[in-house]
């Protein structure tokens, strides 16, 4: 087993902002504004280094409105839970 098939056996746990931005398909300057907006998570950080965890994205989005339901105001929705 070579270094690049070990590399692809570690399971991914965090994502940078560039990742996260290429995941949901949307600009690096939007997940900025999804964060400022409570749609997203604040990033966790590491020295200067931050980062989103997988698991709190996907519980995150779990919580969007699906398209086509009457839409809820959710910015509020982290602190009410």
């Amino acid at each position: 087993m070579g270094k690049i098939d070990i590399i692809r056996n570690v399971p991914r746990i965090g994502l940078n902002r560039t990742e996260v931005a290429l995941a949901i398909g949307v600009a690096p300057n939007t997940v900025d504004e999804m964060v400022r907006e409570g749609m997203l998570p604040r990033p966790r950080r590491w020295h200067s280094r931050k980062f989103w965890r997988i698991s709190e994205l996907e519980a995150a989005m779990a919580e969007w409105p699906v398209d086509g339901e009457q839409e809820v105001d959710v910015s509020n929705w982290r602190t009410s839970a």
